[in-house]
């Protein structure tokens, strides 16, 4: 049995309804066993007691929707290019195995510096992607990205390198395969309909991009005759095991398929308020689809800072509602529980409660932005940064303590992640294209 480790915190968030003060989070291996009042416990400390002092333990965020790898573009997403079809895949062709592992690495430095403490990923090289998890020691549902019909890579090679990866890492305890078929126009309708099906019957969730751009709305209304979100209803692939990112172009009728076919929707604030067409957030609430929040990726967003997201996301469905105004605590929870209760198909509640996985953060209480702490949950979401998270457990293993990455070299991460970056500018000409003003 594995030994117990005690920390003791001023605040401890168990969710977003019930907090504990003066208490101690007992954790037993990879999970949570209990969370106790400081005086319950023997004048006598027990052993691995770890005295925290004035810090908020709370349950780590997740990621709904990212490309940690593709940090590549920061600050190229911005002008006359389209940051998806000229920035993104104007790279992506440079990618391998090794590219993508050492940037994974360098977003994964960034999402964890700020409290998260899973990803759903969607990239090429996946493997990479999950070898980068099992390095640093983050949690990440990780898909292989699919493309038949246009794209970076496509073909079925990309179908049966996706399969394989899911059948290697099914075993894994802190890397969770899924299915991670592209988008609608990307993707054939044979292949879309036999990935959903290949989901189902091995029981994986299916991570896909969803009415994300118009030039998707165009190529299905030129081919299909209806929009993106009603060809995927007719063709019978969204269900309750379905993560749709984006759903932001879109035509009547559309959000309403959506909420019955029982997919989850996963709002990137950020991303889709730089381009004006933010996801109908206050109508899907209206629906009683409860929705989720991610990053998205540099291009549209140039961070991985889900304590941002947090705050965007109430912003944005704020300026614009009418009835269905959310408050702090309500994102704290799509962030902290409802992101990765959907994303593990129930598997994983996102509490720090009995027998739940223990990935938690710790929060510095004593800074200016901090202080004065009249709410525990609306000041993490409406005031931290990353600057007050302090520790990072994931699967009951410290990942960052006192700021500092525990299982990699920091630096030699920055700067493999540099040099990677050159080898892909240099292969692809946009070193060139960056100094002649091509993405101004």
């Amino acid at each position: 049995m594995s030994s117990l480790q005690y920390f003791s915190a001023k605040y401890i968030v168990e969710d977003s309804t019930h907090l504990h003060k003066d208490s101690v989070l007992i954790v037993q291996g990879d999970l949570i066993k209990d969370i106790v009042h400081i005086e319950s416990l023997p004048e006598k400390k027990p052993k691995n007691f770890n005295e925290l002092g004035e810090v908020i333990i709370s349950p780590g965020f997740t990621n709904a929707h990212s490309h940690v790898a593709l940090n590549s573009v920061k600050g190229l997403g911005y002008g006359s290019a389209s940051a998806l079809y000229d920035v993104m895949w104007g790279i992506e062709p440079a990618l391998d195995d090794d590219l993508v592992y050492k940037l994974s690495l360098l977003g994964m430095m960034d999402a964890i510096s700020s409290g998260t403490t899973s990803i759903n990923d969607h990239y090429f090289f996946a493997d990479s992607v999950a070898k980068a998890c099992e390095t640093i020691g983050m949690r990440g549902f990780i898909g292989h990205t699919i493309m038949t019909e246009y794209g970076p890579w496509t073909g079925n090679e990309q179908i049966s390198l996706a399969k394989s990866f899911n059948k290697n890492w099914k075993n894994s305890k802190i890397v969770h395969p899924i299915v991670a078929p592209h988008e609608t126009s990307t993707v054939s309708p044979k292949v879309l309909k036999e990935l959903s099906d290949y989901a189902l019957e091995n029981d994986l969730l299916t991570h896909i991009h969803l009415a994300q751009t118009q030039k998707e709305m165009e190529y299905i209304k030129s081919n299909f005759k209806t929009s993106p979100i009603k060809h995927a209803y007719n063709l019978g692939i969204l269900n309750e095991k379905v993560i749709a990112a984006h759903c932001n172009v879109i035509e009547d009728g559309d959000l309403e398929l959506l909420a019955e076919s029982k997919a989850f929707p996963v709002f990137c604030p950020t991303t889709h308020g730089i381009a004006g067409k933010p996801m109908n957030t206050n109508f899907l609430s209206e629906l009683n689809i409860d929705w989720g929040i991610g990053t998205d990726c540099s291009g549209g967003n140039d961070d991985y800072d889900m304590l941002e997201e947090m705050r965007t996301a109430l912003v944005l469905n704020n300026s614009v509602a009418k009835k269905n105004f959310i408050k702090p605590k309500e994102v704290f929870r799509k962030a902290s529980e409802e992101n990765i209760k959907r994303i593990s198909g129930g598997v994983f509640s996102g509490k720090l409660s009995k027998n739940q996985k223990a990935d938690f953060i710790t929060l510095l209480i004593n800074t200016p932005r901090m202080l004065p702490l009249h709410d525990v949950v609306n000041n993490i979401v409406m005031c931290a940064s990353s600057k007050e998270i302090n520790d990072v457990y994931i699967d009951g293993k410290c990942v960052l303590k006192n700021s500092e990455f525990q299982q990699i070299d920091e630096q030699e991460v920055l700067e493999d992640g540099m040099n990677a970056l050159n080898k892909i500018f240099v292969k692809t000409g946009f070193d060139k294209k960056i100094s002649e003003g091509d993405f101004l």
